[in-house]
């Protein structure tokens, strides 16, 4: 099942995802396949003994339920004082279960398929130790996370990153019955993981040894970027949301539990009716992207260095067709509409 927030707007905007519920339902069954693993494997007394201190975590297109045959398979250890000997069997189990079910290697640049200290997501945030990979690991933990074992931890890690982020609104910085804004804190630490995705797309176009950037551009300017709208949407409506800085940290943590995707979807009964039109384009789109992107053939073409290089390039038209449509659904909806206009211009860019 799509996410309730998607399935309103859907009603709401007379549509349907047909891809993204078949992307659900597939996620979904990843989903348990992993759980049904992990009590499989090392049984639920182990899972138990240890649900305090470490969690194994599935992000990227599984957690978002938008996910395909083709999909990446990104997940860490989330280790938060268990024993080495506990996270070998984690990740060993993890490995088994990810080639079970025919998901290629997590990607090459190190950030996923590893062990990942909790504290380091919520006490190094900022300067020099706060490193691209562990503010991504962070950022991603916030938006598009699914435990796959008790989830205990990552519920806890969750809570202390939002912490951290609210203490900046909260005694002996603000009074805690003082009005709610727009949190900066946590909106810059967003900016500029949306910014380090586009500038490592460059990197890595620079380096690389063969054309193999279409689909990671094609995701850039579709999947990345709602990636960044949907939790940006939930920042902005701070101040429409709630009333009391005392109330920042509940609301989060409620907020960003929907996948971005659906954190969008879920402003569509505040949007004027021109907004709403662009959401409907821009839930379409995001539909069909999700269809050409989860088809085995289309990818391969997308992904032919190459060759074919015809219908590589009527693939690829495809792509940035749907890319620009979105952004100027994006557009419409934060700097056009009432909701969003003003506190996108206040905090969006300076």
């Amino acid at each position: 099942m799509i996410h309730a927030d998607l399935a309103n707007a859907s009603r709401r905007l007379k549509i349907e995802l047909p891809a993204l519920k078949k992307a659900a339902k597939d996620s979904e069954q990843t989903i348990e396949d992993f759980k049904n693993g992990f009590n499989d494997f090392l049984g639920k007394k182990f899972l138990n003994e240890h649900e305090n201190d470490t969690d194994v975590i599935l992000l990227g297109s599984i957690a978002r339920r938008e996910s395909s045959p083709t999909s990446d398979c990104d997940y860490y250890i989330l280790q938060n004082g268990a024993s080495a000997e506990v996270t070998r069997k984690l990740i060993k189990t993890a490995e088994r279960i990810r080639k079970g079910r025919g998901f290629e290697e997590p990607g090459p640049q190190g950030v996923f398929g590893k062990i990942v200290i909790a504290a380091n997501l919520y006490e190094s945030i900022g300067l020099e130790v706060d490193s691209n990979a562990n503010m991504t690991r962070r950022l991603l933990l916030l938006a598009e996370s699914e435990p796959v074992t008790n989830g205990k931890t990552h519920k806890k890690v969750i809570g202390h990153i939002l912490s951290r982020y609210c203490s900046d609104y909260l005694p002996p910085n603000h009074k805690e019955d003082g009005l709610a804004k727009v949190p900066r804190y946590l909106l810059n630490d967003l900016v500029r993981y949306w910014r380090t995705m586009a500038v490592d797309f460059g990197t890595k176009r620079w380096y690389t040894s063969r054309d193999e950037t279409n689909v990671r551009l094609a995701k850039l300017r579709v999947t990345r970027k709602i990636l960044f709208a949907g939790p940006l949407a939930t920042l902005l409506l701070v101040p429409q949301k709630i009333k009391k800085n005392e109330e920042l940290y509940e609301y989060l943590i409620k907020s960003f539990k929907p996948s971005p995707l659906a954190q969008l979807a879920g402003t569509v009964d505040l949007l004027c009716d021109t907004s709403k039109a662009a959401l409907k384009d821009l839930l379409i789109n995001y539909d069909e992207f999700i269809k050409l992107i989860g088809s085995k053939e289309e990818r391969e073409i997308l992904e032919s260095h190459g060759k074919g290089k015809g219908q590589q390039s009527k693939t690829w038209e495809k792509c940035k067709e749907i890319g620009a449509k979105i952004q100027k659904s994006l557009e419409i909806i934060f700097c056009d509409d009432e909701l969003f206009k003003q506190n996108f211009r206040r905090y969006g860019v300076f």
